[in-house]
């Protein structure tokens, strides 16, 4: 197996299942998704992505659920296109490029250092693009995020791995930061 080596474990290893799924719908004759992104980087990736047995339905749970929230963010977008878009615990998704935003919207990708160095040699470079390698419960990293103008906030994936006080203290100094906005999330 030829591609980048990677060696993610516990929760960031998890990063994978979600990829992986979104690149299969991706290569369904009609995906909802159209993740090509994914499916370019799980082809360039050496993993054993077989091990995670995600089969085809799963795929789709995991696109519907992505469009979702692709589908907020646009909206948002929409209505505001000057706007911050801050994906919490972004992995390997590749939202912001099946959203393509406009040029007014600074997106803001946070998640550990060693999934910001994958996603560096995986995603290709764009302006107003800005990569955060931080634990998302490290309070820091919202410094690098302007507070001047309306926010989506996205976390997917992240919430079922935030304790009860690590995710009120996270949405508390989000709130504390941004002006005025939204937050999308899955939970459980």
């Amino acid at each position: 197996m030829a591609g980048e080596k990677v060696n993610l474990t516990g929760a960031k290893e998890t990063l994978f299942l979600t990829l992986y799924g979104k690149a299969l719908e991706s290569r369904l004759p009609n995906s909802l998704l159209r993740d090509y992104f994914a499916d370019e980087a799980v082809r360039n990736i050496d993993y054993d992505f077989s091990r995670l047995r995600v089969d085809n339905n799963l795929g789709v749970g995991l696109a519907i659920r992505a469009k979702t929230l692709d589908v907020c963010v646009q909206d948002f977008l929409a209505r505001n296109p000057d706007a911050i878009v801050l994906h919490l615990g972004c992995g390997l998704d590749t939202r912001i490029f099946r959203i393509d935003p406009p040029a007014g919207v600074d997106w803001f990708d946070v998640d550990y250092p060693e999934v910001i160095d994958l996603r560096r040699k995986l995603y290709p470079v764009r302006d107003h693009y800005h990569l955060i390698a931080s634990s998302v419960t490290e309070p820091g990293w919202l410094n690098e995020v302007p507070r001047d103008r309306p926010a989506i906030v996205v976390a997917e994936g992240l919430t079922p791995y935030l304790g009860a006080e690590e995710g009120q203290q996270l949405f508390s100094r989000l709130v504390g930061h941004l002006s005025s906005g939204e937050l999308v999330f899955r939970c459980l």
